[in-house]
Formats: structure tokens, sequence, C-alpha cells
């Protein structure tokens, strides 16, 4: 799907009724169905029932000339509402993408959404070689916006891994994931790194039963190879950490862990304890 035209649209008149045979999505919910008395939930298209609300959100996304990429992640959003897009609100948002101007990472960000999810088969195929279905559609989500952060690379990681480890076709699927998305600089030479090695570290390091996160594990440990970690390196250690996503429970054991093994200078610990406070 995907247009570079307008379309204008004849709403259905409230006394309307839809005519025979029209679209109906089975998963419609009650609470969507329940509008005001007179007023009809659906715009009736060419025999296909659209969501009246969702179509005219996206006419006045169009009305300057096109569907930016904030607007499209607001029609995705608004057709959320319910943590689930019915058939209805998917079909409406491809007959708005045949329909209407988006810009190339708009149109991109719903494609994708749209996408996701709609398979039953684990594995995709892509010129003959089977990669990991749901892997592939998270990295393409991740993706939407313009390109994969580190944090969104950990997680593929931590995706893949699974608890049992990475196996050759979530590595596969990594690797090509790589190789045809952009990441952020650190975002890439993270992956790299891990995909080097023929079994990729898990993102996790597991110490006495207990899970800590590996790559600030190991980057706790480098800093304290002279002796002491001081406050300006706790610091950029718990930017890394929050790294836009916040800090996880398992990046807060790590830190824990780290006082409670590793020399710190008293600001650094004061400020590390102030935190996890």
């Amino acid at each position: 799907f995907g247009s570079s035209h307008s379309a204008q649209i004849q709403p259905l008149k409230s006394a309307e009724k839809p005519r025979a045979g029209t679209m109906v999505a089975s998963d419609e919910p009650e609470v969507k169905k329940a509008k005001t008395e007179g007023e009809s939930y659906y715009r009736v298209i060419d025999g296909v029932k659209y969501d009246r609300d969702l179509l005219d959100t996206v006419e006045k996304c169009a009305a300057d000339g096109q569907v930016g990429y904030p607007e499209a992640k607001k029609l995705w959003a608004d057709a959320q509402d319910g943590n689930k897009v019915t058939d209805i609100e998917r079909a409406t948002l491809k007959y708005a993408l045949d329909n209407f101007k988006f810009t190339d990472k708009a149109a991109n960000f719903l494609k994708v959404y749209l996408e996701a999810g709609t398979h039953s088969s684990y594995y995709k195929t892509i010129d003959g070689k089977k990669y990991d279905r749901a892997l592939l559609e998270t990295a393409e989500k991740y993706a939407a916006d313009g390109q994969i952060s580190t944090a969104e690379a950990k997680a593929l990681l931590d995706d893949a891994a699974d608890g049992k480890g990475i196996t050759g076709t979530e590595k596969d699927t990594l690797e090509y994931v790589l190789e045809k998305f952009k990441f952020t600089a650190k975002a890439k030479g993270y992956m790299e790194g891990q995909l080097k090695t023929a079994e990729p570290k898990s993102y996790y390091k597991i110490i006495d039963g207990v899970k800590y996160d590996a790559s600030l594990l190991l980057e706790v440990e480098s800093l304290a190879k002279d002796g002491l970690i001081s406050e300006a390196e706790a610091h950029r250690l718990w930017s890394d950490a929050e790294d836009g996503k916040g800090i996880t429970d398992i990046e807060k054991a790590t830190f824990k862990h780290a006082l409670a093994t590793i020399k710190f200078t008293d600001p650094a610990k004061t400020f590390l304890e102030g935190k996890l406070a």
C-alpha cells in the first residue's frame, strides 16, 4: 500500500444505513460500538466499513498536503486505544495509505506496524533463507523511527537469547538486521561485537544465581582496573545505563553488586547509593 494522491470522501449520513454485504470485523469491542445515538461509528466506502473517527483524523492530518511521521505515530496510537488494533481499524489505516499522501518515513512506520503480528509462521523466508519472524518484526519496529539505538540493540540480543542461548536462525536474523537496518554508531558497534563470536554472549551474566547486566558489569570492571572508580565515572556509568529508557531492575542489581564488590571513591559511592535509594 502507499500512494501519493489525496481522496475526497463523502461522509455517511447519520440516517443512512450500511449497505448489505458490507465488511464487519468480528472483533470490534462493544465499547467502540456504543457511540452517541444517531451517529454512525462507521463510514462505508465502496461497500467496505471503515472507522469514522480514525478516518476523520487522517483527513485532518493530511489537510496540509501530507501525513508526517509524528502524525502516523498518533494514528497508530489512536487505533491501538484498547491495546488491540481491530480489523476495521487495520483496514482504515490501509485505506489511508492507499488514498492519502504520507511522507516516506510515515508510510514506512505504518506499513511496518500493520504487517507485524499478522503471520502465524515462526519463520520468514527471504531469498531462500529462513529468519526468525518475531525477532525480525521487533527489529523493524525499532528501526521505524529511522535507526536502532543501543538499548534496542541490547533488547534484540536479549530477545534472541531468551533463556536458552542464541540459535543459528536467531544469529542469522541479527546479522541480517545489522546489514539491512540503520543503527546508531554505538548500537552497531555493540551488535557487531556480540556477533563476532561463534556463540554471542548473553545480555546477562549470572553470579550466584542472580542475573546482572553483562555489558554494564564489564564496563564497571574495566573502570576499576586503575584501583578506584571516580565520581565522574560513576555519573557516566549511570547515564549509560539509563540510555533513554530508564534504569531496569537488573541494571539496579548490577550497580548494587558493583558497590559491594568493587572499590569506589566516597563521592562516587554516595552518588550511586543516592540514585539507588
